[in-house]
């Protein structure tokens, strides 16, 4: 049987304008997917402007946005205690375009103050890097009759639950680095909890509270000026930046160690290409001499590890403060 020649056209006319209305999608389909970063990238920072973390994340991210073509644009979120930030992080495209400043106290601690978080910091954000490791510095008022570790425990002991110390919120870091001091010497302190490190370090120089544990950046320019003695870091070794002032562990603690760590963290399930962008850029940037000279006239070494040495990092320390916050029975309001 013959096909009609005008039948056999007009189904031929039908095919050639299905496939041409095909085509676009074809197209697009085959074009391979924008270079990145093609846009400004949002930084979120898990405090207010001002802080400590400002110039790791203004440092820093200068010059990855200079190195990557595109402004690391940096974007602060307070409130929560570094909750709301990592929260919105946790729930961004996972596109690269929004990453995390995350902190020991954010990240680590967190997990275990607030069991109801409505992200897990392991399952929804990903380690890019390790950017700097700190270290705190345990500050007494220059009236303080001791100069040691050893000098502020035995007085603890001659006055249990007399001796007030302070930090500049319940949970954070520095509160938890007196914390575990206070588990290993079997010594009943009182915590006095402040909202922020300034109004704590605010009486700590009026004399109203004895000592307090602090970062290196808001400490060494007190003691420099001799407002506040220092006894001990809080580091696992004596640092460079100050090498007289002796570690809580060489001081009868061996094993006692805070590391003020600070890093980067992308949303889960960003593609491995672009982790290694962002990770490959923040390395790059710690090896510049103006980076490191700045950063570290704050006490601040520099790091950038890979993101699974940065994910070991995470998981130890989870599983090291959840042991104090369980033992110090420690709870946030």
């Amino acid at each position: 049987m013959q096909i009609d020649p005008r039948r056999r056209a007009t189904r031929l006319l039908a095919l050639v304008a299905s496939m041409w209305a095909f085509a676009p999608v074809l197209s697009r389909a085959a074009e391979p997917p924008a270079a990145y970063p093609n846009r400004p990238i949002r930084f979120l920072v898990p405090y207010p402007p001002g802080g400590s973390t400002d110039p790791i994340v203004r440092i820093v991210g200068q010059r990855m946005g200079e190195a990557l073509g595109q402004q690391m644009v940096v974007d602060n979120r307070g409130g929560g205690s570094g909750n709301i930030a990592n929260e919105i992080v946790a729930r961004a495209q996972p596109d690269g375009y929004t990453v995390l400043l995350g902190t020991v106290s954010t990240i680590s601690i967190n997990a275990s103050l607030f069991p109801k978080l409505a992200y897990d910091p392991v399952a929804d954000l990903a380690p890019v890097s390790l950017i700097v490791s700190g270290f705190y510095l345990l500050a007494a008022h220059p009236s303080f009759p001791g100069n040691t570790v050893g000098d502020l425990v035995n007085m603890a002991r001659a006055k249990q639950g007399q001796m007030v110390y302070a930090s500049g919120g319940t949970g954070s870091a520095p509160h938890l680095a007196m914390e575990l001091l206070r588990q290993m010497a079997k010594v009943d302190l009182v915590h006095v909890s402040y909202k922020g490190t300034g109004p704590a370090l605010n009486d700590l120089l009026g004399g109203h509270v004895p000592v307090l544990f602090g970062s290196s950046a808001s400490i060494v320019g007190l003691m420099k000026a001799g407002r506040v003695k220092v006894l001990a870091t809080t580091a696992a070794r004596r640092t460079a930046s100050l090498p007289d002032v002796p570690t809580v562990a060489e001081q009868g603690f061996p094993g006692y160690e805070v590391d003020a760590w600070y890093g980067m963290f992308a949303p889960a399930r960003t593609p491995p290409a672009v982790i290694a962008t962002l990770h490959r850029e923040v390395v790059a940037a710690l090896r510049i001499t103006d980076v490191r000279t700045r950063l570290g006239a704050l006490g601040l070494e520099m790091v950038g590890d890979s993101p699974a040495e940065f994910a070991r990092t995470v998981r130890t320390d989870l599983d090291r403060w959840a042991r104090v916050v369980k033992q110090g029975n420690v709870r946030v309001q």
